[in-house]
């Protein structure tokens, strides 16, 4: 005999499904929440440019500040509650952190952002949160994960190439070349790209955990991916969130990045 319903079970069954469907929608339209590391005045005041914040929300996520905090224990608690994490531009490294000590005047540092930067970073990694990190994010993780930094590049590896650009960041000023089959090459579709630039350092030796995939026209190693299972990182030594606001071609680096914190 045919199974059948009445019609009060029926009923009871569609509102199960539609309820079911709700639930699971709201969830996908969940916007994935990333969280910012800035750059500080002295200890007391926290600063992003709200280009990365404007980049982050236009790739569909939600951008929030990382507070200042004293320890790892209050890092993972805040990063725990994230989906992502985007490392900023900003001053030179501290060479102790990969064995050295300061090379030249040149070299301009944050003591205060260096611990609170390699605090989330080293977090970030251990929670497998996707990263994107961008300038001295870049040169950051690697150092974090073991690689080592030109201090200050023009001296220690001279070029034709300004790595510190004259133009506003929004204009591209030199081509890199992008390996192909790699993230950066996947997510953007080119074996060129033209870039901004406005560095002091650079990366020098890459760590053993990352992936160098686009260099510049002089060797300056411009990109580099995780080789690390279960991480989502790319990092790029250029500023993607300058060259959105007049190409609309680079919220595909800031998409992909959302789409891997969703």
């Amino acid at each position: 005999m045919p199974y059948s319903m009445n019609k009060k079970s029926l009923k009871l069954l569609f509102v199960i499904i539609f309820l079911s469907m709700g639930l699971l929608s709201a969830e996908a339209r969940r916007k994935p929440v990333i969280g910012i590391a800035p750059g500080y005045s002295g200890a007391s005041s926290s600063i992003v440019n709200r280009s990365y914040t404007d980049a982050v929300y236009r790739a569909g996520g939600i951008p929030v500040i990382l507070p200042q905090v004293n320890d790892e224990a209050a890092a993972a608690e805040i990063l725990s509650r994230l989906d992502g994490v985007l490392f900023t531009g900003g001053v030179d490294i501290n060479p102790k952190y990969y064995g050295e000590t300061v090379l030249n005047d040149s070299v301009e540092i944050d003591g205060h952002r260096d611990t609170l930067d390699v605090t989330y970073a080293r977090v970030a990694l251990g929670l497998r949160l996707p990263i994107l990190a961008i300038c001295r994010g870049e040169q950051m993780m690697n150092v974090v994960l073991g690689g080592s930094l030109y201090q200050d590049l023009p001296a220690q590896k001279p070029s034709e190439i300004a790595h510190r650009q004259s133009p506003s960041l929004t204009q591209a000023t030199q081509k890199i070349s992008v390996t192909k089959g790699s993230m950066l090459h996947r997510i953007m579709g080119k074996d060129v790209l033209e870039v901004n630039s406005a560095h002091h350092q650079a990366v020098k030796d890459p760590s053993p955990k990352v992936i160098v995939t686009a260099y510049a026209e002089d060797g300056v190693v411009e990109a580099y991916e995780g080789n690390i299972k279960g991480q989502w990182l790319l990092a790029v030594q250029f500023h993607p969130e300058q060259m959105v606001r007049v190409d609309d071609s680079w919220l595909a680096l800031f998409k992909a990045f959302v789409k891997a914190a969703r």
